[in-house]
């Protein structure tokens, strides 16, 4: 499956005709490809044949109602469950069976949902678990640094246990303990859940950021108007299939996303 230029939007349920297309941008190496995977909870099935591609430096946003799916595949990514069908490759190797703590230490981490700190343990600690991975050796004071710089906040209640932080700043917490350990593809999964409007626009500022600088970042977001405002590419998820995919601009410029997911 090709990566599709900025501004082509494919239907690809039915029989996969394209409603709009468009010349094919520059491809990039492809950091994550996912092909074909189909997802099972015993005998409910939660992913059907989803294929989608995550090229070096985007950000890649799949969009989609609650229950479509979209936690069940990043946790397919993560290996928390196993795929019955497809293959998961990343930066060319199949890890489809391939342990999720040597996901990590290959370089994918995920910002989980619902943002998962470990409450009695003090913000700094919390950070410093995202390097559990990496060699003394490296420079995680370097790095804590650059946190803090992203995240001011953070430093001013670092000794404090993460537990007594409010929602935003546990969302904060959870980017900088994902950045600690220097990953190579960032997971975002529902990264605005649960926030007011003035903290979801500062997630999504750093999200932005962390793009321009040249991260490579899968997003999940039930929220289709911010993701696919940032986003380089992205996918439609309905009920663990993928049906439209596209520039992030031209899916919010299609009438079925604004009508289902824009409210327009």
């Amino acid at each position: 499956m090709s990566m599709m230029s900025a501004s082509a939007v494919v239907n690809v349920s039915g029989d996969g005709s394209p409603t709009l297309s468009a010349n094919d941008a520059a491809p990039r190496p492809v950091v994550l490809d996912i092909a074909g995977i189909s997802t099972f909870y015993g005998p409910v099935q939660a992913l059907d044949s989803i294929s989608l591609q995550v090229p070096e430096g985007h950000l890649v946003a799949l969009v989609g109602a609650n229950g479509a799916g979209k936690s069940t595949l990043l946790r397919t990514i993560s290996g928390l469950e196993t795929p019955r069908t497809g293959s998961i490759h990343y930066r060319g190797e199949d890890i489809t069976q391939r342990a999720p703590s040597r996901r990590v230490r290959d370089g994918i981490a995920q910002v989980p949902e619902g943002r998962q700190v470990f409450g009695p343990m003090s913000v700094e600690d919390n950070l410093m678990l995202g390097a559990y991975t990496r060699s003394r050796r490296e420079p995680l004071a370097e790095d804590l640094e650059e946190v803090y710089t992203q995240f001011p906040i953070l430093k001013e209640k670092r000794k404090l246990p993460a537990g007594t932080l409010s929602g935003g700043q546990q969302q904060m917490l959870v980017i900088g303990r994902a950045l600690m350990a220097r990953p190579r593809l960032l997971l975002l999964d529902e990264p605005s859940m649960g926030l007011a409007p003035l903290l979801v626009e500062e997630i999504f500022a750093t999200i932005k950021q962390l793009r321009q600088e040249g991260m490579t970042i899968f997003l999940v977001e039930q929220n289709a108007s911010l993701a696919l405002g940032v986003a380089d590419h992205g996918y439609v998820l309905e009920t663990g299939r993928v049906v439209l995919e596209g520039g992030g601009q031209a899916l919010l410029d299609d009438e079925s996303v604004q009508r289902a997911y824009l409210g327009i």
